[in-house]
């Protein structure tokens, strides 16, 4: 059964837009949405760190699709308490299907890769090292 992003109102299969605010349905509830004036922005993941935020937003868009960071956190003091909240990664509502899929695929390539120091992971999974490679700071020493 798809859904409004906006209104969160379900419809009958084969609905494709909400007819009240004329926006593309998606078959699940985002986790939150933030509409704009051109797109609705689907929340696709709360991660815990900013690194790891900034290295999906690099993923999503080398794969051309947009993303969005959210930082939520909330440092108090004294520090020891800790932070609480999250930072969140959106994506346009239209790119959010195509985006679960590309995360799931990615998680399973990354669930194949053996966890040693020596395979190096890219986004396009294991690579190779040629250790006879010359670079220019190997012929400085």
């Amino acid at each position: 059964m798809p859904f409004c992003p906006r209104c969160k109102k379900a419809f009958d299969e084969g609905v494709k837009e909400c007819p009240e605010h004329h926006v593309m349905l998606v078959p699940e509830l985002p986790f939150q949405t933030i509409p704009s004036d051109d797109t609705t922005w689907v929340e696709i993941a709360s991660i815990g760190t900013e690194d790891e935020a900034r290295l999906l937003q690099g993923f999503l868009e080398a794969e051309g699709v947009s993303a969005q960071i959210e930082n939520v956190k909330f440092s108090m003091e004294p520090i020891n308490f800790g932070t609480m909240g999250d930072i969140r990664v959106y994506v346009r509502a239209e790119d959010e299907e195509r985006t679960l899929l590309l995360l799931r695929h990615r998680e399973e390539l990354y669930q194949k890769v053996s966890d040693d120091d020596e395979t190096v992971v890219t986004d396009e999974g294991p690579a190779s090292v040629d250790e006879t490679v010359v670079t220019e700071n190997d012929n400085d020493r």
